[in-house]
């Protein structure tokens, strides 16, 4: 199997001509970031971005991130009638379907009070192969 490069090559640069210095800091923004790098592009620059990431499985997440940003007709028309309409289907389930990210809080049902068992302390006699009790 072949692997992607890690750069951009010109193949996929000339069918998606975007910012190559933009994809690292994309992957690695938090929210506030991500809006930030997001606000200056057009819909259709987002669209061509999200086209570009869903063909690397490592930038998978980060295609339906910004896709999560596109209108329908901008994805279909950066990546195609197929793809960007399962981009777009896709971007607006994903958030749903993931696991929370924060722990959830334990039913207090589920919580019961412990329970402590005391034993008297008890001696070995290895002669009779037997405990006693010493209290």
């Amino acid at each position: 199997m072949a692997s992607t490069p890690l750069r951009p090559t010109a193949a996929a640069l000339a069918r998606y001509p975007i910012p190559v210095g933009l994809i690292a800091p994309l992957y690695r923004a938090d929210a506030g970031e991500f809006e930030a790098l997001m606000a200056p592009l057009s819909d259709y620059a987002r669209a061509r971005i999200a086209a570009y990431c869903i063909e690397r499985e490592r930038l998978h997440a980060l295609a339906l991130r910004i896709a999560g940003t596109c209108t329908e007709a901008a994805l279909v028309k950066a990546a195609g009638a197929e793809v960007g309409a399962a981009l777009f289907v896709q971007s607006r389930v994903e958030p749903a379907t993931q696991p929370a990210s924060r722990p959830t809080q334990i039913p207090e049902m589920a919580v019961a009070a412990m329970q402590v068992i005391e034993f008297s302390a008890a001696s070995w006699d290895p002669e009779a192969g037997a405990c006693s009790n010493a209290a």
